[in-house]
């Protein structure tokens, strides 16, 4: 998952996937039959893990909103690394656009996970007058969705911290 995320699926080798899983090549194919099933069982195991770290983050944070807010802020975690990878969905859909329709449909499973754990967040702030009932949660989760497409896009590109920021007050602001 870590090399299909950094290096992308076409920069990825048979030699760069033989060396990170320690397999030789007979035991990667009978494993996974072919570089493309690897690749869509790792970006698969990306979306379910981080849906579920988001679940989790949301149970545990001070209130609806401060998970927003949290999420936004996750968004500039790659500014630190010498290379930042961006997200591995927005990467996959740069990648292969709309041009394989069994990738095509797992991003469009993972756009839904992550915006249903967006629109539970955002039911919860309504519910808790944290926020306005004046757009529907639903939205509002695909608005968070593409927002945080665009700060990690913005993050791998090199803007400042201090720019990215900026904008995350704003969002907030715009929330309330």
């Amino acid at each position: 998952m870590q090399l299909f995320w950094s290096k992308g699926y076409k920069a990825t080798s048979l030699q760069d996937l033989l060396q990170a899983t320690k397999l030789s090549k007979s035991s990667l194919y009978e494993s996974f039959g072919n570089k493309q099933s690897l690749f869509e069982a790792a970006f698969t195991r990306y979306f379910d893990t981080r849906a579920m770290q988001m679940r989790e983050r949301l149970e545990q944070a001070e209130s609806p909103l401060a998970f927003i807010r949290e999420c936004l802020l996750s968004a500039l975690a790659d500014i630190e690394r010498d290379m930042p990878r961006g997200c591995m969905m927005v990467n996959v859909a740069n990648e292969f656009s709309s041009s394989d329709p069994s990738v095509q449909t797992l991003i469009e499973l993972a756009t839904r996970r992550f915006c249903e754990v967006f629109e539970c967040a955002f039911e919860q702030a309504q519910t808790s007058d944290e926020i306005a009932a004046t757009q529907t949660p639903a939205s509002l989760a695909l608005y968070m969705h593409c927002v945080m497409s665009g700060l990690r896009t913005q993050t791998k590109s090199g803007l400042a911290r201090k720019e990215l920021l900026t904008v995350i007050e704003q969002i907030m602001a715009s929330m309330r």
